[in-house]
């Protein structure tokens, strides 16, 4: 049975599941020199996985869900946003969400884990197989507490849906 996309084109489509076609996204890798797999399953199975990981953001992105009834599928889109100090239409989804949902697919493919499941075995430090030595490292010390990828060209696109134009710490002041 074939994997079936259903892209979010704004509107509040039924059951989507993507933000981005596995055409669009041949087409974005073609553009940037990626070759993604030939069989479109594979990419559509790699497109509902990068939007399973976009939508673990939804608490992070700027305004909120545009359509309550009946409520939208994916977290996009949004009403509420600004992005480079322009008021985005709620009925679109941002070009850097669709290029991040791409940017995932590539690092699913190079074999990034985007949900690694971590087991104590992932923190041995030392091991010595005859009588025995087993050292495990503490996860908070060594820098593993949030075993989440590092995904720097997907961090850099969402950046402004997380945040509006001049936002972030602010200190006013007054003179008195």
């Amino acid at each position: 049975m074939a994997i079936v996309i259903t892209v979010e084109d704004g509107s509040n489509v039924a059951n989507a599941n993507s933000y981005v076609s596995v055409a669009d996204a041949r087409t974005y890798a073609a553009n940037r020199g990626v070759t993604l797999p030939v069989d479109n399953d594979a990419v559509a199975a790699m497109l509902i996985q990068a939007s399973d990981y976009l939508e673990t953001k939804a608490c992070d992105y700027q305004g909120v869900p545009t359509y309550i009834d009946p409520p939208q599928s994916l977290a996009w889109p949004r009403t509420g946003v600004v992005i480079n100090c322009t008021d985005f239409p709620s009925n679109a989804i941002p070009r850097q969400l669709i290029a991040a949902q791409c940017q995932l697919v590539f690092a699913i493919q190079a074999g990034v884990a985007l949900f690694p499941n971590i087991t104590p075995a992932d923190y041995v430090t030392e091991e010595t197989v005859g009588p025995i030595t087993t050292k495990y490292a503490d996860p908070t010390k060594i820098g593993l507490g949030n075993m989440s990828p590092i995904l720097s060209a997907v961090d850099a696109l969402l950046a402004n849906l997380f945040a509006p134009c001049g936002a972030g710490f602010v200190l006013s002041t007054r003179r008195v």
